[in-house]
């Protein structure tokens, strides 16, 4: 019996010139739990912050539900992809971060069969530097871009000093090592939820 892949396009909502996003392959089959661990590793975040799959209507909410928790969002490790996503266009939206609000358009470009021999996920390609943790969602990030890159600007001093980091390039990507971080995140995918519990 051949196996259900999706080939998704994860874009940073907001990011531009160039856009933020990554182009990857999964197991139809996955729980949310495992998704969010191969976005994280494609993207460069750092499992610092609780996330979030919704929709635009907000109808549901799929994470990592605790005992604070408000909105009585699923657990992730329990809800399949499969079963809210499954046909080209469709889309979600995963939030990382809720304070600096990084959102994710998650959208199914491909449904294919997994082709012999080929191991997934797989990270196809992408674009854009991921932000640095912190900053302060999208527009703390140009802010961040421009105050570093512009020795003149008021805030250099204290941006170059936080990040350690005399020049910022958004264009930055490394496709071999986000691709070995992601497969790293993804076999780790339940550590991935107990390191913020």
């Amino acid at each position: 019996m051949s196996q259900t892949i999706f080939q998704l396009k994860i874009t940073l909502m907001g990011s531009q010139k160039p856009s933020i996003w990554r182009q990857l392959q999964i197991p139809a089959g996955l729980d949310f739990q495992q998704l969010h661990a191969i976005i994280q590793g494609a993207m460069g975040w750092t499992n610092s912050h609780l996330h979030a799959f919704t929709d635009r209507r907000r109808n549901f909410s799929i994470g990592m539900p605790d005992e604070f928790d408000m909105d009585e969002t699923q657990d992730g490790r329990e809800e399949k992809v499969q079963d809210y996503l499954s046909a080209k266009g469709d889309t979600l939206i995963y939030e990382y971060d809720f304070g600096d609000g990084w959102e994710h358009a998650v959208e199914v470009q491909k449904v294919l069969e997994a082709e012999p021999g080929e191991t997934y996920p797989k990270l196809l390609k992408g674009e854009g530097a991921c932000p640095t943790e912190d900053c302060g969602g999208i527009w703390g990030y140009y802010h961040l871009v421009e105050a570093i890159n512009d020795p003149k600007h008021e805030d250099h001093e204290g941006m170059v000093e936080w990040t350690g980091l005399e020049k910022w390039d958004v264009s930055e990507f490394d496709q071999a090592q986000a691709h070995d971080r992601m497969i790293e995140w993804y076999k780790n995918a339940a550590d991935a939820y107990d390191e913020l519990f």
